[in-house]
């Protein structure tokens, strides 16, 4: 239960933190997310790939890699404007995944290596990358939600659902504007059914409502 509630307050107050840091200090390249931040995003997505089968030899190099990344990354993230509390809440997910896989418990794996997802994404937003950072705070909300339900958490799975809506709100209108008129309507009927889902209390619809939202975020990434 810590870990949801902390997921949703890292999501709930980094963004603001995050564009803070941005006004103070410049961001080189804008648009250009440095390689060991795309390294840590694609393998925390792994992870959550390879936990349900438990390929716990391809977990731990996912592991070092991210360790590895994120050391690298360290050593520009005060001059690219990155705010302590965000690199601290980077750090706290990593040492967290790291007991989590070794445990090998597949379930605390996908929920730390989501964790660190939602810390890496508020630092692609420093870097005002072409697919918008609420883009992909949607898709790590989306697997929250299931991963919430797995736990048997409702009120997590609602916290989870409404930071969702919200983050939805905000970039709906980019999308739109990006010709994703047929895409919003697809997302926000999914929106609309997990909610339906979760009133009824029905973990098998829902679940399969929210991996029908993360197919839907992943066209909303296509739109740019």
């Amino acid at each position: 239960m810590e870990k949801r509630i902390h997921l949703i307050v890292l999501l709930i107050t980094t963004s603001l933190l995050t564009a803070c840091g941005a006004q103070a200090a410049s961001t080189p390249n804008p648009g250009l997310v440095p390689n060991s931040l795309q390294t840590i995003e694609a393998a925390a997505e792994d992870i959550i790939d390879f936990a349900p089968s438990e390929n716990w030899d391809r977990i731990s190099k996912d592991v070092t890699d991210i360790e590895t990344a994120w050391i690298s990354y360290e050593l520009q993230a005060d001059k690219d404007g990155a705010s302590p509390e965000v690199q601290d809440l980077m750090n706290s997910a990593i040492v967290e995944l790291k007991k989590a896989s070794e445990s090998k418990d597949p379930s605390i794996t996908m929920q730390g290596s989501n964790d660190v997802s939602a810390a890496v994404v508020e630092l692609f937003a420093l870097y005002h990358p072409n697919i918008p950072a609420d883009i992909g705070r949607l898709d790590v909300l989306e697997r929250q939600i299931i991963l919430d339900i797995a736990a048997q958490d409702y009120a997590a799975a609602e916290k989870s659902l409404a930071r969702t809506k919200s983050v939805w709100g905000n970039v709906k209108l980019m999308v739109l504007e990006h010709d994703g008129k047929d895409v919003a309507a697809e997302f926000e009927a999914s929106l609309a059914a997990q909610e339906s889902a979760l009133g009824a209390k029905d973990e098998e619809a829902l679940t399969s409502e929210a991996k029908n939202g993360l197919e839907i975020v992943d066209e909303l990434e296509r739109l740019y």
